[in-house]
Formats: structure tokens, sequence, C-alpha cells
């Protein structure tokens, strides 16, 4: 599956961890489709309730939460809002794809993709971040 296939699709369980003081972490169910250019992401609480959307192209991102909308021309500005911390969002379609990506400070390990788990985690910069996804399969 092309990563800038605008119908690529995932959906499964997220988990961030924000190591800050005091450590800030989230966890949510996501659905995901389109490409590091083009997508949409919802965001959903253990019962199906939409928590965030997070809806953007090359030029234009908005982020709604609730009744509050956020628009932005800068994606990870509003990615950063929703997750607390900045993620490498071009590379995180390629570790969903299964294909390794190297981003400074970031170590993936997709050695678990074929059972449907992805991590990755920061170190530098910090605040050091760890993000794991279990993918519906």
């Amino acid at each position: 599956m092309p990563v800038d296939d605008p119908q690529a699709y995932w959906s499964g369980r997220m988990a961030i961890q924000v190591l800050k003081h005091p450590p800030e972490s989230m966890s949510a169910s996501f659905e995901l489709q389109g490409s590091a250019q083009k997508g949409e992401l919802l965001m959903l609480s253990p019962i199906g309730t939409t928590l965030a959307r997070l809806v953007w192209t090359p030029d234009w991102a908005q982020l709604t939460q609730g009744s509050q909308a956020v628009e932005s021309s800068n994606l990870p500005t509003l990615v950063e809002r929703l997750t607390g911390t900045e993620l490498p969002i071009a590379a995180l379609f390629e570790w969903l794809a299964g294909r390794p990506a190297q981003v400074p400070g970031w170590n993936a390990d997709l050695s678990g993709h074929a059972q449907g788990r992805i991590s990755a985690e920061r170190l530098v910069p910090t605040p050091a971040t760890a993000v794991r996804i279990v993918l519906d399969r």
C-alpha cells in the first residue's frame, strides 16, 4: 500500500507517553486515512466517542475537539497540540506501511509489524517520547 495513496487506511489503538515533568500520556483508539500530505485522523474513546478529529491538506489543517476547532497552515503544530509532543508525521506513515524511515532522534521498532505492532521512541531532543501502536487486523 503506497503511503501517498489517498485511500490508505489504518485503525487500532495508540498510546503516547511524553516524559515531561510531570509526565503526560494519552491513549485512544484511532482511525487514520490518507497520507502525510492529505488525510484524516479520528481519535476515539473506548466507547467509540470521537475525542478529536484532525484533517489536513498540504497547506491547511484543522483540529476539532468537542465543539472547538482550531485551524492552522502547520500540521505539526496541531499534532503537538493534540498529543503533547512533536511527532514525525511522514515517518509515521512509512512505519504504518511497514517501511523503515530514519528520523533524527527517533528509533522505530517495526519487528512486530506483521503482528500489527509498532513502537517508536525519541530520546533527543527532550522530552523523551514513546509511541506504541497496535493495529486492528
